[in-house]
């Protein structure tokens, strides 16, 4: 049986009886891969949304994180929360093609998957894998979340946020009854752990949630507001803890910083200074 083709007028027929859920579907589909940035003034002309209406849908996905907006270019892009919906968002993802070297360069020398996640809202998202045949890959794979408060990789992303913007996750993360024994009261407990993460500039998961499995994260700077986070995991009985710091964590900064300096961090003489103090610590 042939399926019937949609004309443009079916389509905007369809769109007025289904409302804000198809202006706003018509939003996300104007990126793409070579398009992966765009103004208000551009998603208008390739939505023909009307101003005001586009204004409102632009504010409440991105409240939503199904799209990012960022001041300094004043131009909006995928969020990572479009992952449940299916799109190709990752192929707008400069940062997974920036990084792949270094993951692989990293998964080589040690033998192990290695991750790229993102934060979104108050979980990460796994955006890139460089899988070990052969190896446990603990039920990961691009597009599973995880809690960012009780993760190695969440901990060095928040370690980095701004008060303003770490105060209102914690504030979501309260509403959350399996967060409270790991953010504490105010989220006092998680503060004061992310107070020594970002000292220390990587930090270690030690079986908090599941048994079985430890990893060790570093956080990825860019010039944007949120970075990124780069982890390995193990099993217990592949690293210990000391293991994890004395040996993984330095290779582990040092690629972030590497790949942090490509993406043009402006202070990334930051984690250089980290990453000498936690060498010397080590030793």
């Amino acid at each position: 049986m042939e399926v019937p083709h949609m004309t443009y007028n079916d389509s905007r027929e369809s769109e007025q009886q289904h409302g804000s859920a198809a202006r706003a579907l018509r939003i996300l589909e104007s990126f793409s891969v070579v398009k992966p940035n765009l103004s208000f003034n551009e998603i208008e002309m390739k939505t023909c949304i009307p101003r005001s209406s586009l204004f409102r849908l632009l504010k409440t996905l991105t409240h939503l994180n199904y799209i990012r907006y960022y001041v300094e270019s004043k131009k909006y892009s995928l969020g990572p929360r479009v992952l449940s919906l299916g799109f190709s968002v990752l192929q707008s993802m400069e940062i997974r093609e920036l990084a792949r070297p270094y993951l692989e360069r990293l998964s080589r020398e040690f033998n192990n998957s290695v991750n790229l996640l993102m934060l979104d809202r108050v979980r990460m998202v796994f955006i890139e894998r460089i899988r070990v045949p052969g190896r446990m890959d603990f039920n990961i794979s691009i597009g599973s979340t995880v809690p960012a408060y009780s993760t190695a990789s969440g901990k060095v992303v928040l370690s980095h946020l701004d008060d303003g913007h770490l105060s209102k996750i914690i504030r979501e993360m309260e509403k959350d009854p399996h967060a409270a024994r790991y953010i504490g009261k105010n989220g006092k407990k998680l503060a004061q752990a992310l107070k020594e993460v970002r000292q220390d500039g990587f930090a270690i998961y030690e079986e908090e949630v599941s048994r079985g499995f430890r990893a060790v994260a570093v956080p990825i700077l860019t010039s944007e507001e949120i970075p990124y986070a780069m982890d390995i995991i193990v099993g217990v009985e592949e690293a210990s803890v000391d293991k994890l710091k004395t040996q993984y964590a330095p290779k582990l900064m040092e690629a972030g910083r590497e790949i942090s300096q490509v993406l043009g961090h402006p202070e990334i003489d930051q984690i250089t200074v980290s990453l000498g103090s936690t060498r010397s610590k080590f030793r």
